[in-house]
């Protein structure tokens, strides 16, 4: 496992525009297929699981919600039982209902894997003393392991957010290569939606601030970044608010930025570039950029096995929560629909209209199935290693 802590310098990559559109050069790797590297040009921010499955659906599940005292109650034979469901899984799930097909095995197979990702989800078991925010989907199965260690955190905060309207422009060069996108800037009625959603959250800027004041410790912001223009565009809106609150410096002593990615990922993508491929970071956003040594990002680097199954996998990303663009900020709100799976037709239709691919997908038995396996299998990884928090109970 790799770490950094490093202060903003320059983008983690300097290539022209044309290696990611037209000269992608992928080493040989089995586990990147065709259809990914499709996936990494043209990214598709919408195919989601916005709508609720029939209220049935459970009886075509073979597969129940498997939480951390479900597994706790769970005899030695039924975990056997879902051993082996884990793995013929591939072999008998309907893989048109699986977001991304190519991914029909349930992560973390091999014990190699599993061990790096409890390396990775162990990180935030050094910040449990802190408030964290969990910034959209990426982190949740790291953070949700870390919740099930003995020496692990009480809990986190999630907060929905997808998307950014910042971007790199790589004739500016350095610090100064992100831009804001002034076309993609969300409008005041959807900025006015978001900051009641945040407000109800507790993650305003007068609540960090508040909450650091007290205890003296940063709130932890983590997410996945491979350039981070996601993180500075929430930044971004933090510090706008704030400015008008008078808190942006008082802000930027309250965040503590401890993010998540993978360099062997981005060596796999870009080796053949000339350019050197640095550690990735969070740019701050204008506001914040005086300020920007209170702020430095920490980045943790995983195994490439582990990225592609718990992060560029959509299956494993798709099945903890949703995704959640500004374009859908004044449609419904995350922390109502807790997942964000809505039963609403007239909700689910404007979403339809708002999506600017049309793409809404259903959140059908296999997906369920396949999330509720891959929440057993971390639980059974985590005790088979004796890290299971009151592990004498599962005798």
């Amino acid at each position: 496992m790799k770490v950094l802590s490093i202060e903003p310098k320059g983008f983690y990559y300097n290539y022209k525009q044309q290696n990611l559109q037209n000269n992608i050069k992928i080493k040989n790797n089995a586990e990147f297929s065709q259809s990914a590297i499709e996936k990494f040009r043209y990214p598709c921010n919408y195919n989601v699981s916005f709508t609720g499955f029939a209220d049935d659906a459970h009886k075509l599940r073979s597969v129940p919600d498997i939480e951390y005292e479900d597994y706790c109650a769970m005899s030695e034979t039924k975990k056997n039982f879902y051993r082996k469901k884990i793995q013929i899984f591939d072999q008998m799930v309907d893989k048109s209902q699986l977001v991304d097909q190519d991914y029909p095995k349930i992560p973390l197979y091999r014990e190699k894997d599993m061990d790096d990702f409890i390396k990775i989800s162990s990180i935030y078991n050094q910040y449990k003393d802190h408030q964290i925010i969990c910034l959209g989907r990426s982190p949740k199965w790291f953070l949700n392991a870390s919740c099930w260690m003995k020496d692990g955190i009480p809990g986190y905060k999630f907060v929905a957010f997808s998307g950014s309207w910042f971007y790199y422009n790589p004739l500016s060069g350095g610090y100064s290569g992100m831009h804001k996108n002034k076309t993609y800037v969300p409008s005041p009625e959807q900025i006015k939606a978001y900051r009641k959603y945040l407000s109800d959250c507790g993650v305003d800027p007068k609540s960090l601030v508040e909450n650091y004041e007290k205890t003296g410790k940063p709130t932890i912001l983590t997410d996945y970044i491979s350039s981070g223009k996601g993180v500075t565009s929430f930044l971004d809106l933090l510090s706008e608010w704030s400015e008008e609150l008078g808190l942006t410096e008082r802000l930027s002593k309250s965040i503590k930025l401890v993010c998540i990615g993978s360099m062997e990922y981005l060596e796999d993508v870009f080796y053949d570039s000339e350019e050197e491929i640095d550690t990735p970071f969070v740019s701050h956003p204008p506001k914040l950029d005086p300020y920007y040594r209170n702020m430095p990002t920490t980045f943790y680097s995983m195994p490439r096995g582990v990225f592609y199954q718990m992060l560029y996998n959509q299956n494993a990303n798709e099945c903890r929560s949703t995704y959640y663009p500004y374009e859908m900020w004044t449609v419904y709100r995350p922390d109502r629909f807790k997942t964000g799976l809505i039963k609403d037709m007239k909700k689910v239709e404007d979403l339809i209209k708002q999506s600017s691919e049309k793409i809404v997908s259903s959140f059908a038995p296999g997906m369920r199935n396949y999330r509720n396996l891959l929440n057993f299998r971390i639980l059974d990884g985590l005790n088979a290693r004796g890290l299971l928090k009151e592990a004498t109970r599962l005798k």
